[in-house]
């Protein structure tokens, strides 16, 4: 029996997969075999990366002071190149070579390349942050004819050439919803969005974009996750039905999302009573 469910359609059912820079580098090669298996099992999986941990990490080695607000790095010059090298040239292809290493076919591509992110600054004060305008994916057809997983780096390009450092939750809200994925995984390494129940952190195995503001209110859902959720309810809005917040760590988390059994976070408009 498939471990991914039926066969029955015969064109791959696009799934766009994030995995967040902090869980990078604990991923097991189960997770990747997984990732490998879903294009025999009628899956197509779009990965798009971030890699945060890493950037500061090498901003650190550097002397380069990182700041945030609202979980976005304010970018200026010097950090845009550093931003550049770590997630181009570091964490693209430790992806693409744990997918090749398993048998699998990758690989690895920013948003800049064949101009399918193009970017605008999302706010001066921070720098050379941008948004999505719009994508494209023209090779796709290509990639999946040749099962070649696509991972891309959430970098952006504007009309006059300038690289813009682009949250990786909204990359991958923006390519879940030009590719009308069945899908959203967003890979990171908490098992799913928690609330406080008399002083103890409990997950949320579903919530609604309403839940989701009351949340926010609360100050339950703070820093990093709040670009995951807004991101999520984007797709919601542009028609994408399921996105998952899971523990990329957890034993088969891949093929519970796509069973929907009961893993991580889902994100979905039916609201729920918390």
């Amino acid at each position: 029996m498939s471990t991914f469910g039926s066969m029955q359609r015969i064109e791959p059912k696009l799934i766009v997969i994030k995995i967040g820079g902090s869980v990078l580098n604990e991923l097991t090669d189960q997770f990747y075999q997984e990732m490998i298996e879903m294009i025999a099992d009628g899956w197509f999986p779009v990965i798009v990366h971030g890699g945060g941990p890493s950037i500061t990490k090498m901003l650190e080695r550097l002397g380069i002071q990182s700041s945030f607000v609202n979980g976005l790095r304010i970018t200026d010059q010097e950090t845009l190149q550093v931003v550049e090298m770590v997630l181009n040239g570091k964490e693209n292809k430790e992806i693409v070579r744990r997918i090749q290493a398993l048998g699998g076919k990758a690989v690895g591509l920013s948003g800049i390349d064949y101009g399918m992110i193009q970017a605008e600054r999302l706010d001066p004060s921070l720098g050379y942050v941008g948004k999505v305008k719009s994508v494209s994916f023209p090779l796709l057809p290509f990639f999946q004819r040749e099962k070649v997983i696509p991972v891309i780096s959430p970098l952006g390009i504007d009309l006059q050439g300038q690289i813009y450092n682009i949250n990786a939750d909204m990359v991958a809200q923006a390519f879940a919803v030009y590719l009308q994925a069945k899908k959203l995984i967003m890979v990171s390494d908490t098992p799913g969005i928690f609330r406080t129940e008399e002083g103890k952190k409990k997950i949320i195995h579903q919530l609604s974009p309403k839940n989701i503001e009351h949340l926010i209110a609360k100050g339950e859902i703070v820093k990093g996750m709040i670009p995951k959720v807004q991101a999520a309810m984007e797709c919601l809005e542009k028609g994408i039905d399921d996105i998952y917040v899971v523990d990329g760590r957890q034993d088969g988390v891949l093929a519970k999302v796509l069973d929907e059994d009961e893993i991580g976070t889902r994100i979905c408009k039916q609201e729920v009573v918390l």
